[in-house]
């Protein structure tokens, strides 16, 4: 299934870079310039972006490094870090690279927003890479119902569209 998005007659795939995009690459770009950023490049030089997270703060940039996270964000202008240890040791991290990015978050949301008729109460938005960049957006529904949906960051084709109850996420007593 491929999704075409449109407005009228204009085709918003290839549309202009948004606000979105322009921030996430401004505040990608202090990051790598950071101080903390560039001891820990020197240390590690294998370190690459493998995701990034959207809270209601803002941007979270996923780096991948000797088997660890290390998560980098700005708060009032200055550069913070969390690191944490990969629990899937077999899990493979790909570079995300915000350049083959075409689809902007406006267009993966109208997309995904139109695929529930339920009133969305949560959402958790993560751009990341796994053969081809791409939103994985998921969103928990007032009637708890959990829907993920992954669009292709680059043609906008709906990848994967799954939902179920949060309630069958309940371990057995």
């Amino acid at each position: 299934m491929k999704c075409i998005i449109t407005t009228g007659d204009k085709n918003l795939i290839s549309g202009p870079i948004n606000q979105y995009q322009m921030i996430l690459k401004q505040e990608l770009s202090e990051i790598i310039n950071s101080e903390e950023f560039k001891e820990l490049k020197k240390e590690f030089p294998e370190i690459f972006l493998s995701s990034i997270f959207l809270d209601k703060t803002g941007w979270q940039f996923n780096f991948y490094y000797n088997n660890k996270l290390i998560t980098f964000f700005k708060e009032s202008d200055i550069i913070k870090t969390e690191e944490s240890e990969i629990y899937e040791k077999n899990k493979e991290f790909e570079k995300l690279n915000l350049d083959e990015v075409k689809i902007t978050l406006e267009q993966a949301k109208e997309v995904s927003e139109k695929l529930t008729e339920e009133e969305i109460t949560k959402k958790i938005i993560i751009l990341q890479q796994k053969q081809v960049p791409f939103w994985n957006i998921t969103y928990i529904t007032s009637s708890l119902n959990v829907l993920n949906i992954k669009i292709n960051a680059i043609s906008g084709e709906l990848m994967e569209q799954k939902e179920e109850n949060i309630m069958k996420f309940k371990e057995p007593q």
